[in-house]
């Protein structure tokens, strides 16, 4: 009973994963190099997990590093500037086609497979806005739009099997 009480409670002071300080990386290695304590007393101590302080602990034997690798980067992106000046192009042509039919003239003039969100990150990326002309007679709130005010029937009754109907 009590072992699960502290599983839990562990969840929950782990729920939410942050990035430690270097001064806290570099105050915990210290402490296990000079004070002599065991790693899992000084995981405590400064709030970190056992095997947190062990990856530190072995960063600093095979490296010398005490502080956190710089952030690598991540993926090359995938709209290169060929593909932008595609892009580019494509709304000077016709500025009113949707995310999918620009994803479709990329891979046809640029040869780059591009998802939707992708393209809509290269259009950000530009400057430039999606154009869509506004759909007819839904434009504007509804107490303006015409025929808004009538209550529907049934299904049925009185919808479009009878639109010779007046009004």
């Amino acid at each position: 009973m009590h072992v699960r009480r502290f599983a839990v409670v562990w969840r929950r002071d782990r729920a939410m994963a942050r990035a430690y300080t270097a001064e806290l990386r570099d105050r915990a290695l210290r402490a296990c190099a000079q004070a002599g304590l065991s790693r899992a007393s000084v995981a405590v101590l400064f709030g970190v997990g056992r095997s947190t302080l062990y990856r530190w602990q072995e960063a600093w034997q095979r490296e010398r590093r005490r502080q956190a690798r710089p952030h690598a980067g991540g993926p090359a992106p995938r709209l290169d500037q060929a593909a932008l000046d595609t892009l580019k192009d494509l709304v000077a042509e016709r500025n009113d086609r949707t995310l999918a039919e620009y994803a479709q003239e990329l891979d046809k003039r640029a040869g780059v497979k591009a998802s939707l969100p992708t393209v809509c990150r290269g259009l950000k990326k530009l400057g430039l806005r999606r154009k869509k002309e506004p759909a007819r007679g839904r434009a504007g709130p509804a107490r303006l739009r015409p025929g808004t005010g009538r209550v529907a029937g049934r299904a049925g009754q009185g919808g479009s099997e009878a639109p010779h109907l007046s009004r």
